[in-house]
């Protein structure tokens, strides 16, 4: 009997100290799921969707953001200000269509070169990819989920911290 509750005891205090950990996902192209696995985020969002893109090209992720729109999630895209002009960037038909888009220039001649996107604020998309058919179909590159509430948080006051920025440029 003793030995039992040591179990339960030592059971018990093992799960006490030992930190929740958020299970993270890494996903890779060429043709590795990128579109899919952010589709897939943008699908199961209910509440707010932040993105902050250098460049945003790929028709099937813009109409994910129209969707999520549709469903009455907040969507709000902090873009930079010269790819948001270019002839492929979706940037100006999803300001057409409603959704929040400020765009951004860096200090001087830098860029917004942030990848990433907070869902409903507990989850975390970043990497090297921009949401264009490119990142998906030719290049090398990354993206991972994050779940831990304070990387969360993080990003949520950068992207906040940036949507406050007064460098608008339209």
């Amino acid at each position: 009997m003793k030995g039992v509750v040591f179990v339960i005891i030592l059971s018990l205090w093992v799960f006490q100290i030992s930190p929740v950990i958020a299970e993270n996902e890494a996903v890779f192209s060429p043709e590795g799921g990128i579109k899919e696995t952010l589709l897939k985020e943008m699908e199961s969002t209910t509440s707010t969707l932040d993105l902050a893109i250098h460049e945003m090209t790929s028709p099937d992720l813009a109409q994910g953001l129209l969707k999520a729109k549709q469903r009455g999630v907040k969507v709000r895209i902090i873009a930079d200000s010269k790819q948001a002009k270019i002839k492929s960037s979706q940037i100006t038909s999803l300001i057409h269509q409603g959704v929040q888009v400020k765009v951004l220039g860096g200090k001087g001649k830098g860029v917004m070169n942030h990848r990433f996107a907070v869902f409903d604020g507990k989850r975390v998309v970043t990497g090297s990819c921009d949401w264009s058919n490119a990142s998906e179909k030719r290049n090398y590159e990354n993206l991972i989920i994050l779940r831990d509430s304070e990387v969360v948080s993080s990003y949520q006051k950068e992207f906040d911290r940036l949507w406050r920025e007064k460098r608008i440029i339209k």
